[in-house]
């Protein structure tokens, strides 16, 4: 009697079983090892989410104030500017305003964000509006600054020479160089003020929103 064959299905059935264990053990590390990726990625985007919230919520936190300092800018300089005009076309030689008190505005919030890789926290569009807003801020404060300078440098000097010092003594018409820089710059910051106003209401609503 030949026990060749009974013995070689014997040790084909072991290799099968072999085998299967391999595969089986194969296939729970590999759905181990997945979980444990899936896992670890679930919680990495959980911890974007929650930084891309309170980076949002500290950013309305910074924009609230600039938006409302901009509002409550809204036609001041255009008042200040229309009583000016009025008066240099109705021959009666006013004195320019000055505007001398310093601004400091808080942007930090923003300029950590930029530094920390803010375009991963946000997307396209909504980062590009953040940008924008804070681009206007920065150049209200760089045109502000230069009335500024004109008043401590041009216009108080000049104040306590009387109206002579603004307009030319013969023509009496106010100096090129105070009417080039005094109406541009309240004009520009007029339009800014409107402007910055009406960005950080979006911007306010759109960040909130995604918040939520």
């Amino acid at each position: 009697m030949n026990d060749t064959a009974p013995s070689a299905t014997k040790d084909a059935a072991k290799l099968r079983r072999s085998i299967g264990r391999i595969g089986l053990e194969v296939m729970i590390g590999f759905i181990g090892v997945y979980a444990a990726f899936a896992l670890n990625a679930y919680h990495e985007r959980r911890e974007l989410a929650d930084r891309r919230r309170q980076v949002k919520l500290a950013l309305i936190a910074e924009i609230v104030p600039l938006t409302e300092l901009s509002r409550r800018n809204i036609g001041g300089y255009a008042s200040v500017l229309a009583a000016f005009d009025s008066g240099v076309k109705a021959g009666r030689k006013p004195i320019p305003h000055p505007f001398t008190e310093p601004i400091g505005l808080n942007m930090h919030i923003w300029e950590a964000t930029k530094q920390a890789g803010g375009l991963s926290l946000f997307d396209v569009p909504t980062f590009a509006a953040v940008a924008d807003f804070y681009n206007d801020i920065s150049r209200m404060l760089a045109i502000y600054g230069q009335l500024r300078e004109l008043s401590i440098g041009v216009i108080l000097p000049g104040a306590d020479r009387g109206a002579d010092a603004f307009y030319d003594a013969r023509s009496g018409i106010l100096r090129a160089d105070i009417r080039r820089l005094y109406y541009w710059d309240l004009n520009a910051l007029e339009n800014i003020s409107k402007q910055t106003a009406r960005q950080g209401d979006q911007l306010i609503k759109r960040l909130a929103h995604d918040t939520l």
